[in-house]
């Protein structure tokens, strides 16, 4: 979980510790939501991190609009769910 926490303060530019607590209940909450549309997460696989992280960053980025999610993640979404149906 460090490591995500990691990629998501570089990614929103973000050194200093104050808002590591949210940060951790994000990534958290990210995980969830990108493992009820049917994905199995693994964090050994650096593309699974990055998945995570980039939807953690723009779910703080976006909290006060009211957006579409970026269509670069539901095109990764959508390409993890099909890849998860081809692994039954």
């Amino acid at each position: 979980m460090n490591n995500l926490l990691i990629l998501l303060k570089l990614d929103l530019g973000i050194s200093n510790n104050a808002r590591d607590e949210y940060f951790l209940s994000l990534i958290d909450s990210s995980k969830a939501e990108i493992e009820r549309r049917g994905i199995t997460l693994d964090f050994q696989d650096i593309e699974d991190q990055m998945l995570v992280s980039d939807y953690a960053a723009w779910q703080y980025r976006k909290r006060q609009e009211d957006v579409p999610l970026a269509r670069n993640i539901i095109a990764r979404l959508r390409n993890r769910i099909i890849k998860e149906r081809a692994k039954r």
